[in-house]
């Protein structure tokens, strides 16, 4: 059974994280680029985003009796199995969820352009999974 709590916590903490970086989209590339405690403060907080969307979907997951995910990505993907996500949004946060494991092991070197991009041009896809997943929880209470 999906407790509905931690759903909603998750949901904030992906809420307040997106905000977050939202704020910190007013930076220009060039300062990003040469600010080392910016970029670990965005990329900290883009794999806090990433982590609480793994953390619901593994939930999800779980109280929907679906079996265990060996990767994070299969925890994303059950979303999408379970109708709750669309399709395209699936795909793109289980990109990120790739991009995450980048920036949390550090494989290879990190390139701050691109970080910069997902900073400007990727965050309303997580906008998008909060939304799919509160509707979904909303219309399941209905």
């Amino acid at each position: 059974m999906v407790d509905e709590e931690v759903v909603a916590t998750k949901l904030r903490q992906a809420h307040e994280y997106t905000n977050d970086l939202e704020e910190m989209r007013g930076i220009s590339k060039a300062e990003y680029v040469s600010d080392v405690v910016i970029q670990r403060a965005v990329e900290r907080t883009l794999m806090n985003l990433i982590q609480a969307c793994i953390d619901l979907a593994q939930h999800v997951r779980a109280a929907n009796g679906l079996s265990s995910g060996r990767t994070a990505k299969d925890e994303i993907q059950a979303l999408g199995e379970l109708g709750i996500i669309s399709r395209d949004t699936r795909e793109r946060i289980e990109e990120a969820v790739g991009f995450r494991n980048v920036l949390a092991h550090r494989y290879g070197e990190v390139d701050h352009e691109v970080v910069y991009e997902v900073l400007h041009e990727d965050l309303h896809w997580f906008e998008r999974f909060q939304r799919d997943v509160a509707g979904w929880l909303r219309d399941r209470d209905s």
